[in-house]
């Protein structure tokens, strides 16, 4: 039963109790004036009637703030999810603006992320204002007026009426007119990432009216979530850009231990050549044969390296596609034999973070064949156990000593091994001087891992 029908029900049996009780007491007591039961009955059932509809008023108004709450609840949970699902830091900067402008029903927002050591505004991401204003509005504010207010207080501000507060430098020209303010601080663990400033909240009729205690509370719960979601964003950049560098410094030392040092050998052999043309010609000639073999070597280590360095997807063909396209670019790098054997069809129902693991740990091993094997036969073999699925690539090339695979191959089978192991398999590499280097990856076949 609704409110509404439980509102009647309740002065329908109001009346009728009223009434059994004193037409009741009336039939009982002869000497009672029917004028006066019905007088009695009348103010009665009008008091009845007042007390029940205050009530019911009283009750409905709590039922609608329950439900605006729980709205307001489930909308701040979406609007947390959907922060999650971004990890690019301009992205959930965005977004969280956009998303907190949303989650308050109001007209205009920005986000106000500050130099470090400093209580200036760096950046000012801005939702509810179009392009072409943007464009008009000049210079991006510091955190002069009511927004340095927040900046320097670090307590949420809420202002009725933005032209009356004594804080207030007014706006810009162009700038559109704003009447009501709501300011919160982001911060994660002490630190103030970002403020977030909300102008113009709009009632349901579409009216400016004034912020609430309810919005601010909410803004408040949002902006930690909002905290969190910034904070793992520069995670995820500062480890992008450790990475990046620590790519850097390893192919700038490969290229200085290999390719510059080749080349550098190079000149001094043409050089020798230079000068022993007149007193020995033969030296001479097979000095400078062996530089054009040394320069052509020199070349096919760095279209290894430019190999290793383009970025690949597997595509939507499937694992055992993505790695004959592989196998065909590095024939044309290498002029290496590729042998590849494995049946399609027992790897389409692999789930495809699986695929994308062996697909990527077959690129990491054909690189460093490459860089390092001077291999002139690889075997790639792809099979399935019950639990398994299993990739061995075996080359027949110089090999090298195990007790020095984290100076041969540490980086590449670090990468080999987090993606193996990010879907509950493993990588095992053995290799013998001499006669070549094997690597064996596996991950489960079944709903495991």
């Amino acid at each position: 039963m609704n409110t509404h029908k439980l509102k009647y029900t309740a002065i329908l049996l109001s009346v009728l109790f009223i009434g059994a009780v004193l037409f009741g007491f009336a039939a009982i007591n002869s000497t009672t004036s029917w004028t006066q039961v019905w007088s009695v009955f009348g103010i009665l059932i009008v008091g009845a009637i007042l007390f029940n509809l205050w009530l019911f008023r009283l009750i409905e108004q709590r039922e609608d703030e329950v439900h605006r709450r729980s709205e307001q609840m489930a909308a701040l949970h979406t609007a947390a999810l959907t922060l999650t699902k971004e990890i690019d830091l301009a992205t959930v900067l965005q977004s969280v603006v956009d998303e907190a402008r949303t989650l308050v029903k109001a007209q205009y927002g920005a986000l106000g992320v500050l130099e470090k050591e400093s209580n200036y505004i760096d950046q000012f991401i801005v939702s509810g204002i179009t392009p072409q204003q943007r464009a008009v509005l000049g210079t991006p504010p510091r955190g002069h007026g009511l927004l340095g207010a927040l900046i320097k207080t670090g307590e949420p501000i809420r202002v009725p009426k933005i032209s009356e507060d004594p804080r207030s430098v007014g706006f810009p020209p162009n700038h559109p007119p704003m009447r009501s303010l709501l300011g919160v601080p982001i911060a994660f663990q002490g630190e103030i990432l970002g403020d977030l400033y909300l102008t113009d909240k709009l009632n349901p009729a579409g009216k400016v009216t004034a912020f609430s205690e309810q919005d601010q509370q909410l803004l408040e719960m949002f902006a930690t979530q909002a905290a969190i979601a910034i904070k793992n964003a520069q995670f995820h950049r500062q480890s992008q850009q450790l990475t990046l560098l620590q790519e850097r410094d390893r192919f700038g030392m490969d290229l200085h231990d290999g390719i510059i040092q080749s080349i550098y050998g190079v000149g001094l052999s043409l050089e020798s050549a230079l000068h022993s043309f007149e007193e020995d010609p033969e030296d001479a000639k097979r000095r400078v044969h062996h530089s054009i073999e040394s320069l052509n070597q020199a070349i096919r280590d760095l279209r290894a390296y430019i190999l290793d360095l383009r970025p690949r997807q597997m595509g939507s063909e499937g694992l055992m596609s993505g790695l004959n396209r592989l196998i065909t670019e590095f024939r044309a790098n290498t002029l290496a034999t590729v042998q590849l054997t494995g049946t399609d069809h027992e790897l389409q129902e692999l789930p495809q973070p699986r695929s994308m693991a062996l697909f990527h740990i077959g690129q990491e091993a054909l690189a460093n064949i490459a860089k390092h094997a001077r291999a002139t036969q690889v075997d790639i073999s792809l099979w399935c156990t019950d639990e398994r699925v299993l990739m061995e690539i075996r080359d027949n090339g110089k090999g090298f000593e195990m007790e020095k695979m984290n100076a041969t191959i540490g980086h590449g089978l670090a990468n080999m091994q987090t993606r193996a192991r990010s879907v509950g398999g493993d990588v095992d590499i053995s290799s013998v001087v001499g006669e070549g280097t094997t690597v064996l990856a596996w991950v489960p076949r079944g709903s495991r891992g």
